[in-house]
């Protein structure tokens, strides 16, 4: 067995390697990517294509293998696999980790992402506020350097058999929710957030074990929810981040023109385009729930502000409790407002 000192001398020992000169290296720099996201997704393609990009322009110097569908770790561990050293960078959901992520739970504040007419911004433009945000919530993300942010502000309601207007349309319903925060805005409007996996929606709705979910169509397509969810309600209410991470040491130990490499590839553009990969697959998602022939509305203008006035009872609570914890969040959610202004 190896032990944890032998370990880190190894550590140690590649970090040497991987921070000598190009023409020093004899081997390239061989770095592990891991996500839990399925090997078809859109994800698992770009970060294999941001992979070749790299190993190409640094004429085959810096190699990145990207392990899909969980096999370094469970989903909930993603970041820390990261954070460790156990994979090099990972992608990973912050709303798999509750309470772990704080100031990035205050971005899923209700229809913080909506335009001045109730819209949702593209998960392209949320994604390019989101990564800017990067100083701001550099202390929990501790032990990694956040390369982007992926932001996808569009969700709905997925109901068996109830079309949603009005927060009364979902009193006493049970629904459920995508994350922590989503489950408070739910109770907000009366409902009964039930957890469910994603896997499991789809029969538990057909059966009535629950009246609907929160999903996006993109997601929804996935889980086959079209088969028993005959009416959808999409509105902006809440957007919780997905990050690409890379150990902090790791990170450092790269040699300057590999992280210029990194650096010229992620970051706010980087974030920006990986967001509009997320609204194609979104819009090819509604495509195959209006070919199902589900009925599909859209909540936005006017219609938004009994969801919000309701919604932002629990947020403001919560964003009281990290102010008492000494967290900024009141400042967070006044920047994030002033940029979506301006997108």
């Amino acid at each position: 067995m190896i032990s944890r000192r032998t370990l880190l001398g190894t550590a140690a020992a590649g970090a040497a390697v991987v921070a000598m000169p190009g023409v020093l290296r004899a081997a390239p720099v061989k770095l592990k990517l891991s996500h839990y996201l399925p090997p078809k997704h859109q994800i698992n393609t770009e970060l294999n294509r941001w992979a070749d990009e790299l190993r190409k322009t640094s004429n085959g110097e810096l190699d990145i293998e990207v392990f899909p569908a969980a096999q370094m770790g469970p989903p909930p561990r993603q970041f820390d696999l990261a954070r460790t050293g156990v994979s090099d960078l990972s992608f990973f959901f912050t709303a798999l980790v509750p309470g772990r992520f704080p100031l990035s739970e205050v971005l899923g504040a209700p229809f913080l992402f909506t335009n001045a007419a109730g819209k949702p911004l593209s998960a392209a433009q949320a994604s390019f506020i989101g990564t800017n945000l990067r100083e701001d919530l550099a202390a929990e993300f501790a032990g990694t350097e956040l390369l982007y942010s992926v932001l996808s502000p569009t969700v709905g309601f997925f109901m068996r058999d109830k079309l949603v207007k009005t927060p009364d349309d979902v009193k006493g319903l049970k629904i459920r929710p995508t994350s922590v925060t989503m489950g408070s805005h739910l109770k907000a409007w009366g409902a009964a957030p039930t957890t469910i996996a994603p896997a499991e929606v789809s029969d538990a709705i057909a059966k009535g074990v629950i009246d609907g979910a929160i999903f996006n169509c993109e997601g929804g397509a996935a889980f086959q929810l079209q088969q028993s969810a005959r009416k959808v309600s999409m509105f902006g209410d809440s957007a919780a981040p997905f990050a690409l991470v890379m150990n902090s040491g790791v990170h450092k130990g790269l040699p300057k023109d590999m992280q210029k490499l990194i650096a010229d590839t992620t970051g706010p553009e980087g974030g920006r385009r990986v967001g509009q990969l997320y609204d194609d697959a979104e819009a090819a998602g509604r495509k195959v729930f209006e070919q199902a022939g589900v009925e599909i509305i859209d909540i936005q203008g006017a219609a938004i502000e009994p969801f919000k006035k309701l919604a932002d009872v629990p947020t403001e609570e919560q964003i009281a409790a990290l102010e008492a914890k000494g967290l900024k969040a009141r400042a967070l959610l006044s920047k994030v407002r002033g940029m979506v202004a301006q997108a």
